[in-house]
Order: C-alpha cells, then structure tokens, then sequence
C-alpha cells in the first residue's frame, strides 16, 4: 500500500563519505510504501535536473548524486509534516525495516537501506546502511566525446 507523506517541494540534505556534502535537492512526490515489515521511502528528485540554469545549485547537486550515489551517507529532510508521518507509520508496523530510493530521472533511481533518526530540531535524518545495487537502476550516459575529421570521412565540409 502506498501512502503520500508529501506532494509539494521539500528540502533535503544530503551528506556523502569521506565528508562531501551538498547544499541540497528539492523533494517531491514523497510516498511510503508498506509491504509487510518493509516501508520503502521513494522521494522524486528529478525536477532538479530541469533546471534551465546549468549552474545552479540544484542542477549540480543532482549531477553530483547522479555519479556519486554509491557514496551517500545520510539524507535530511527537515519537514516536520514528513517526519510526523513517516514516524506514525514506523510505530503502526512490529519489527519494521526502511528502505529509500531515490529517484532522478533520466540518470536513474537508487535503493538505500537506511536507519532513521528524529532530529532534535525536527525533521529526520536517514542513514544509509546499505546501498542496494541489484534492485537499483542506474543508466550510465555515454560522455560526448569530439570526432575528428580524418575519423568522420562522411562529414561534410563547408
């Protein structure tokens, strides 16, 4: 079953090993989904990758995630109203394990086993414990790479 913990924009932090951090991503669409014991966290980031401006924060946080996903360390979200809710459906289930994945389109969507934390001026923080390799997907784009002319013979000649 799935459950909506939040449509509008929410801000997220992001820390990554070995001490790299961001500024942070706009969260959307934040849905629980409950099979079981198992919630999973799905948070939309891929409206940062819409950004007309390729510079700003947002574009190169997204970017940065996008190559950098199997170094995450932990996700804040200061919303209360996610917190609040998030934490209600943890103590509606016996023995429960958490789950994110992260979503950003076109680059990919990655699946984290993570612990989470009430933080103590509000929000939540999740952990990563693990990063979930086999059940994420992850797209690698090829690189535009510059053809030279004596490679190209079809190329033509102004």
């Amino acid at each position: 079953m799935k459950y909506s913990l939040r449509k509008t924009p929410s801000h997220l932090h992001l820390t990554y090993k070995y001490g790299e951090s961001n500024g942070g991503l706009l969260g959307r669409n934040l849905l629980l989904e409950a099979e079981g014991n198992l919630l999973t966290l799905e948070i939309d980031l891929s409206a940062n990758l819409l950004a007309r401006n390729k510079q700003s924060p947002w574009y190169l946080d997204a970017i940065g995630l996008s190559s950098n996903y199997h170094k995450l360390k932990s996700l804040q979200c200061p919303d209360n109203l996610v917190r609040a809710r998030l934490i209600r459906a943890w103590e509606g289930v016996s023995d429960p394990r958490l789950r994110m994945r992260l979503v950003l389109s076109p680059k990919g969507r990655y699946l984290y086993e993570v612990a989470p934390h009430s933080l103590f001026m509000g929000g939540i923080q999740l952990d990563v414990q693990a990063f979930l390799e086999d059940e994420s997907e992850t797209s690698v784009q090829p690189e535009a790479s510059t053809v030279s002319e004596e490679a190209d013979p079809d190329r033509n000649h102004a």
